[in-house]
């Protein structure tokens, strides 16, 4: 081998070398990028994580005018992940948003607020449910607006604001003090970004309709006809009085008048909250006297005397009261004294047997006195509550036979608790339900006033109370329900 050749020969190994050690050192130079995955799949790397922030936001010019923001924000299912990576295609900040804009929501900073514990109640299987709901706005203050606006449809306004500023006046023979105000939810407010395919509600009144109504679609609607009244309206929707009034707050009271041609809202309210009202009330009530038939063997059947008129009595009552949303939810009555006394009608009527056909004209009150209707006959949530929620007698007290007749039923339901069904044998039937004790078996006889059982809370119930039920023809099938306050 020649010089020339040896020359050559080394020239190729030095440039082979040089070759080798380039390449190796571009395959072996490492990147510093960020990957971008959606939700979890990677759709990119990207060399800085701030520009495509700032791209987002200069791009959703439409998010910021419809929420009158002033930054919008990638989407909560973006992860930007800085890695070191080698030979990585990087992408532009444009690719990466035209990949993400119509597959994934943009966000803006907002709250997210919790209601827990909201009761769902299935009336036909007497069962209740809770379940929370959220409400995601802009500003805290608003959902606190909001809050209070509800709050006054249930209180007035002059009395929140008494209690709230301590300024209530103290009852110095009769009259009101609210002792407590204070919604029974647990509510959570987080701020964070909010996924703008959310409903986030930037309007006082939207926000107002949505904690009320429990939606945001417009309500019922009612034209009114020449001669309608309120009473009648709300009846005829299967609505309370009271739910009538909060649906239309222009009006004040049940005797407020109406014209011709005006609209009415017939909207079920169903609020996203339970607002608790505690009243400590003193109140004069009066006592209505009891009509005692007093029977003489002695005498034939159809004789019939008045030997003592009744006299009505008046009585000052001290009762604690709970409020749910408006609607009273328990009552317990803590003193009374008497201001005048009752005196009882004593009628005299000649019979040699125990009668079991009641009397039309005369009913016995079914619990003690004084006491407290916390529900009264009518509409209420959409269904008709077929009979008085009687309280404030006490948890054991006693139940009386509201007339004469034989015991058709008694038992046990989830709904009704403890029960009885008395037959009065002229077509009414009475019903006792929630009690503590049943005392009476099903074919038993029973007197006007007669103890058949003992007020308590069992079945769906809140509250120690008597549901007192009258009905002409048979309860709940071929019969239908009257005012039980028609007879007294």
């Amino acid at each position: 081998m020649n010089k020339k050749t040896v020359f050559i020969t080394f020239i190729c190994l030095i440039l082979s070398s040089f070759v080798f050690f380039v390449g190796y050192k571009k395959m072996d130079n490492p990147q510093e990028l960020y990957r971008v995955y959606l939700k979890g799949e990677t759709i990119g790397y990207i060399e800085n994580k701030e520009l495509l922030e700032k791209y987002i936001d200069d791009a959703q010019i439409a998010l910021k005018e419809k929420y009158n923001v002033d930054k919008v924000y990638a989407p909560n299912e973006l992860d930007v992940i800085k890695e070191i990576t080698y030979n990585q295609k990087i992408s532009t900040e444009e690719e990466i948003y035209e990949k993400i804009k119509d597959k994934s929501p943009f966000t803006i900073n907002g709250y997210k607020i919790t209601i827990k514990g909201i009761q769902i109640i299935d009336e036909e299987q007497g069962e209740i449910t809770t379940e929370d709901t959220v409400v995601y706005v802009l500003d805290k203050e608003l959902f606190n607006e909001a809050v209070k606006n509800t709050v006054e449809v249930f209180v007035s306004e002059e009395n929140y604001n008494n209690f709230i500023n301590n300024t209530q006046k103290e009852i110095t023979d009769v009259g009101t003090i609210i002792e407590d105000i204070y919604i029974k939810n647990e509510i959570t407010i987080k701020e964070g970004r909010i996924s703008t395919d959310e409903t986030i509600f930037t309007d006082l009144d939207e926000l107002n309709k949505y904690l009320l109504f429990g939606t945001t679609e417009e309500q019922q609607k009612y034209t009114v006809k020449d001669g309608d009244v309120i009473s009648d309206i709300a009846y005829n929707n299967k609505l309370s009085v009271e739910e009538f009034l909060i649906a239309n707050p222009e009006f004040t009271s049940a005797s407020n008048l109406l014209y011709e041609g005006q609209i009415v809202n017939l909207g079920l309210i169903d609020p996203m909250f339970n607002l608790i009202e505690e009243d400590h009330v003193v109140e004069i009530q009066t006592q209505k006297y009891d009509t005692i038939i007093e029977y003489d063997s002695s005498l034939l059947v159809g004789y019939e005397k008045v030997v003592q008129e009744g006299v009505d009595g008046t009585v000052k009552v001290t009762k604690k009261v709970q409020k749910s949303n408006g609607e009273i939810e328990s009552a317990i009555i803590a003193t009374t004294e008497i201001v005048k006394p009752t005196v009882s009608k004593i009628v005299v009527k000649g019979s040699k047997v125990i009668p079991t056909v009641g009397n039309v004209g005369v009913w016995y009150w079914p619990t003690n006195k004084p006491y407290i209707i916390t529900s009264t006959y009518g509409w209420r949530w959409g269904k008709l509550h077929e009979g008085l929620d009687i309280s404030g007698t006490g948890y054991g007290s006693p139940i009386y036979a509201a007339n004469n007749g034989t015991v058709d039923r008694a038992g046990y339901t989830s709904t009704n608790g403890n029960y009885i069904y008395i037959n009065h044998n002229n077509g009414y039937y009475s019903i006792y339900a929630h009690l503590a004790s049943i005392n009476v078996t099903v074919g038993q006889a029973v007197s006007m006033g007669d103890k058949i059982g003992t007020m308590g809370q069992s079945g769906y119930a809140f509250g120690t109370h008597l549901h007192f039920g009258i009905y002409r023809g048979y309860p709940f099938t071929t019969g239908y329900s009257v005012n039980p306050l028609n007879f007294y």
